[in-house]
């Protein structure tokens, strides 16, 4: 006769794969917080501790309705999981709803192994299986964040319209536009061709700083 029976170990909805939904829903806020901060970077804008948490948690929430549509988000597609309900996906009141609740949850699955707020909403983590048809679903939108995560490197690269003009102000940067002496590596090129950028588009300032800027003015028609 099976243990089970007499077990008070049996697994639940609220406490099936719960280490593998902990790092998921990890990843998925990590990732989150770094698009709202790639987002604050193309826009340009501040990026003090109190706009970043407002544009992270702003990308979480969007990330959590859209991964209820149909259960699928990029850190469960890396753990192989898929979030349900009873009836099919969660949809996206409750992705709302979760979106708030899980960082509790997360606190709380650690001393409770189990997920309390996740059952309240019904919700729970379905093992994806190795077939294609399984994951056909979910490519497109985890193939969604994983270019926005994407894009946001890219504009941790690329400086920003304040950061290069800034950078052409400074001594660094006057020997950069004079050719004086070798400028700081990978900083020279790329805002000398933000600052340009920004000149032909009709930036007074841009405008003002290109044409204290030899190599910058060379490179505007």
């Amino acid at each position: 006769m099976s243990d089970a029976l007499f077990s008070s170990e049996v697994e639940t909805s609220d406490t099936r794969h719960l280490g593998r939904l902990w790092f998921a829903d990890l990843l998925d806020l990590s990732l989150s917080a770094f698009i709202g901060w790639g987002l604050l970077r193309a826009v340009d804008v501040d990026r003090s501790r109190g706009a970043l948490i407002a544009a992270g948690f702003g990308v979480w929430v969007v990330l959590s309705v859209l991964g209820a549509l149909n259960g699928w988000t990029l850190g469960r597609g890396v753990v192989g999981l898929r979030l349900v309900r009873a009836t099919g996906a969660p949809g996206p009141a409750r992705g709302v709803a979760r979106s708030v609740l899980v960082p509790v949850d997360m606190f709380l699955s650690i001393p409770l192994q189990r997920r309390p707020l996740d059952r309240l909403l019904g919700v729970y983590p379905e093992a994806v299986p190795l077939e294609l048809k399984a994951w056909r679903g979910g490519l497109g939108w985890m193939g969604l964040w994983l270019g926005l995560g994407l894009a946001s490197v890219w504009f941790g690269v690329v400086p920003t319209r304040t950061e290069a003009l800034r950078y052409l102000k400074t001594l660094d940067g006057w020997r950069c536009c004079h050719g004086r002496t070798s400028p700081t590596a990978n900083k020279c090129e790329p805002a000398v061709s933000r600052a340009v950028r920004e000149a032909r588009g009709g930036d007074a300032r841009a405008q003002a700083v290109v044409a204290d800027c030899p190599k910058a003015a060379a490179a505007l028609p």
